[in-house]
């Protein structure tokens, strides 16, 4: 039986990375984990991908122990996210395996003249990566991106310029595909880098993007978030020790201060935008957690929400009064 691989404590400020060995030892890659301070980091690749499905997984090994989790250690890094993925050289981006066989005596060179076909850009956007919530920031947030798609090698500014394009001339339903809709997004990415965007855009936007875990259709955004908004709930999120009902109860509270008071309390109507898909909770559960906000429509100090023990429906209990 394979040992499971044990975590070291990581310093503070540190960052681990994988080193893949070019050579297999029965039929398996070889990984190894290293370790240092963010600031004398080497050049890096992050990769950035789809989870597939845990009836198809394999267990992963690092320095010959198979790898586990740290939920402790998955906090501190979830926090420090945009970091990684800003400082990376390339972020390489995994669509998938191709349909049907393709030629891989050209493995590694550009494929961007592929886009020319039709049948092909509806693979491309039908991949079930673009749904995904974590590549927004990642691609956004990207220095220089490479799309792999099984062999094929396909550079980020060709398949974004192909994009915009079919989204106007091709099939209707491309038009409103997550593909297309990161697309856009990216335009706009220069900005976004510098200063941000508001949490309250941020989830309209990505409205119906999916993750495994539903914690981080709100932790995914913290690296996007304009300044202040990303002071204030990075003080308190990422946190995996929290259940998704308080996750979404602190949310449901900021976004209701923040946006109650001014001009636009359209924002907060329940049946218009924050709605329960967009926290990916069923009805009653949601119009629970909603009714539990009443009466917080001025800026409180979250981290109160945070700290205060029990259960949700206890935590604004403590609040009010």
């Amino acid at each position: 039986m394979a040992l499971t691989y044990k975590y070291e404590s990581l310093p503070k400020n540190n960052i681990r990375f994988i080193a893949l060995s070019p050579e297999l030892e029965d039929g398996r890659p070889q990984l190894s984990l290293i370790s240092c301070a963010r600031t004398d980091a080497p050049e890096y690749v992050c990769m950035s991908y789809c989870w597939g499905q845990d009836l198809e997984s394999e267990s992963i090994y690092l320095d010959g122990q198979q790898f586990g989790s740290n939920v402790d250690e998955k906090t501190e890094q979830v926090s420090r996210m945009e970091e990684t993925y800003r400082n990376a050289t390339t972020i390489a981006a995994w669509l998938g395996k191709p349909e049907e066989s393709q030629n891989k005596e050209r493995t590694g060179r550009d494929h961007t003249s592929k886009l020319s076909s039709p049948s092909f850009v509806d693979e491309i956007i039908s991949s079930p990566y673009w749904s995904r919530m974590w590549i927004v920031q990642e691609l956004i947030l990207a220095r220089t991106i490479i799309l792999l798609y099984g062999h094929l090698r396909l550079p980020w500014k060709g398949v974004n310029g192909v994009m915009q394009a079919w989204s106007t001339f091709g099939k209707s339903k491309w038009r409103h595909s997550p593909a297309i809709n990161l697309v856009f997004m990216t335009v706009g990415a220069q900005y976004t880098r510098k200063y941000g965007r508001a949490l309250g855009e941020l989830m309209r936007y990505l409205e119906h993007s999916e993750a495994t875990d539903p914690r981080d259709r709100v932790f995914a955004l913290i690296g996007l978030m304009e300044g202040e908004e990303r002071r204030l709930l990075g003080m308190i999120f990422p946190d995996y020790t929290m259940s998704h009902e308080k996750v979404v109860l602190v949310t449901m509270a900021y976004l209701k201060q923040i946006y109650a008071p001014s001009p636009f309390k359209w924002v907060v109507k329940p049946q218009q935008v924050w709605n329960r898909k967009v926290f990916g909770l069923e009805k009653e559960t949601w119009e629970a957690l909603w009714k539990e906000t009443e009466g917080y429509e001025t800026p409180h100090d979250l981290t109160n929400y945070a700290s205060v023990p029990g259960q949700s429906a206890e935590t604004f209990r403590g609040q009010k009064g």
